[in-house]
C-alpha cells in the first residue's frame, strides 16, 4: 500500500519502523543552516565505527536537499552520519522510517541565526537554498540585509522547524545545548540512535574535535540577535503568529522570550531544551483502514504482475511450444517457464516507468538478483 505523496510501501515503511533492534546505526542530523552542525557532525563521525553517509546526491548550490532511496539503497552494514540541512516532508518520513534513520534535529534562536547567516553572506557565500543571494546583496548595511534575510529566509527556517515539530520520532537539540555541554549532547544523541559508546569514547570524540578546531562554529556564542532592530526582532516573531498551535512550544517561546528581552534592554534568557519528548519515544505505527477492493484499480497497479503471469500460464496451456506436450517430459519446460515469470513478475516493481522500458526493467532485476555481495 503506497501513499499518493511518498510513493513508500507502507508496509515496508511499518515493518522498519517496528525493527528496533540489530543492525546498523544510522543518524540523519537535520539541521539549519548556521546551527552550529558542522560541529555537531564532525563530533558523531568522531565516534568509533562511525562513518560519513551519503543519504543523497552531492548538493548542487542552490538546490533544496531531499533523500535519494538509491543513495539509501546503497548504505553498507556499519554506522553512519549525514548532516542535511533537510525539511521534513512525507516522502522524506517514509524514506527515513523505512531506511531505519534516526532523524535528530538541530535548532538555533531564529535572531541569532540571522546576524549569524549575515556574516556567512559576506564572508563565505551568498549561494544556499532558502532564497537567492548573490555578491550583489553581500554589500548591503547591516539593517538592509538583515532585513533581507528575515523577510526572504526566516519564512524557510520556519518551515523547518514546524515540520519536524511535527515528526515524533525526531530528537530537537538546541545549538545552546550543544556549545553549553557538548559531551552530554552527544551521550543524548548517542542514547536515542541504539548506539552502544562508552563515556570514555564520547569524551575522546569531543577532545579530538575541539583539539582539530576545523569545524566552524562562527562565532560560537548565543545572544548576538539581541543587536537586530526592534522592527526586525518584531516582524521576526511574528511568523509563528500563524501557528498557534505552537504557543507554548519550547522553541518558540524561548525565541518569543529572548526577542522581547531584547527588545526591553534586558539580557536575553537562554534558549534552552527544546525537545518536545522523551529521547526514546517510539515512533507511532499509523495502519490506514483497508479499503474496498477495486478490480480496475488492482489491474493498474498490478499490470505489470498480472501480464508475467498470464505468459506463463498461455505458455503452459500452449502444446506446441518448445517441448510438445506429448512427450513425457513436455511438461519440464512449462514449469520453468512459469516459474521464471512468477519470479520476475514479483521482482518488477510497481513503480516502473513503462511498458517499453520493461525489458531494461527486468534485466536490471535480474542483475540485482545475482550480483554477489560485496
Amino acid at each position: 500500500m503506497a501513499s499518493d505523496l511518498t510513493g513508500i510501501d507502507e508496509r515496508e515503511t511499518i515493518a522498519a519502523a517496528r525493527a528496533s533492534a540489530g543492525g546498523p546505526t544510522r543518524i540523519l542530523l537535520a539541521c539549519m543552516p548556521k546551527s552550529g552542525s558542522t560541529f555537531l557532525f564532525d563530533l558523531i563521525c568522531t565516534l568509533p565505527d562511525f562513518t560519513r553517509g551519503r543519504f543523497l546526491p552531492p548538493p548542487m548550490g542552490r538546490r533544496e536537499p531531499e533523500l535519494d532511496e538509491t543513495c539509501l539503497q546503497q548504505l553498507g552494514r556499519g554506522s553512519c552520519a549525514a548532516q542535511l540541512h533537510i525539511r521534513n516532508t512525507e516522502r522524506t518520513t517514509g524514506l527515513y522510517r523505512k531506511y531505519r534513520l534516526k532523524p535528530v534535529v538541530l535548532v538555533r534562536s531564529l535572531p541569532d541565526v540571522v546576524v549569524s547567516l549575515r556574516d556567512h553572506i559576506r564572508r563565505e557565500s551568498p549561494v544556499f537554498q532558502m532564497f537567492y543571494a548573490d555578491v550583489r546583496q553581500a554589500t548591503f548595511d547591516d539593517a538592509t540585509l538583515e532585513a533581507m534575510i528575515i523577510r526572504l529566509g526566516a519564512p524557510w527556517y520556519v518551515n523547518f522547524y514546524m515540520g519536524w515539530r511535527a515528526a515524533p520520532d525526531a530528537l530537537l537539540i538546541s545549538y545552546e545545548e550543544l556549545i553549553a555541554d557538548p559531551q552530554g549532547v552527544l551521550r543524548q544523541i548517542v542514547d536515542f540512535a541504539g548506539a552502544v559508546v562508552d563515556d570514555h569514547a564520547i569524551a575522546r570524540a569531543v577532545a579530538e574535535v575541539q583539539r582539530r578546531g576545523e569545524s566552524r562554529l562562527n562565532v560560537g556564542a548565543a545572544g548576538r540577535g539581541a543587536k537586530l532592530r526592534p522592527e526586525l526582532l518584531r516582524e521576526l516573531v511574528a511568523l509563528f503568529d500563524f501557528y498557534p498551535e505552537a504557543a507554548e512550544d519550547p522553541y518558540v517561546k524561548g525565541v518569543r522570550a529572548q526577542a522581547a528581552a531584547a527588545l526591553e534592554g534586558r539580557s536575553a534568557p537562554p534558549l534552552g531544551k527544546v525537545a518536545l519528548r522523551p529521547a526514546n519515544s517510539e515512533p507511532p505505527v499509523a495502519v490506514r483502514p483497508r479499503s474496498k477492493f477495486r478490480p480496475a484499480a488492482a489491474t493498474r497497479r498490478y499490470g505489470y504482475q498480472i501480464t508475467l503471469i498470464a505468459v506463463g500460464l498461455l505458455y503452459w496451456i500452449w502444446p506446441e511450444d518448445l517441448i510438445p506436450d506429448d512427450k513425457w517430459y513436455g511438461r519440464v519446460d512449462d514449469a520453468v517457464f512459469l516459474t521464471l515469470m512468477a519470479f520476475l513478475a514479483g521482482r518488477v516493481s510497481k513503480r516502473t516507468p513503462g511498458l517499453r522500458d520493461l525489458p531494461n526493467y527486468i534485466s536490471r532485476a535480474l542483475g540485482r538478483t545475482f550480483r554477489p555481495n560485496r
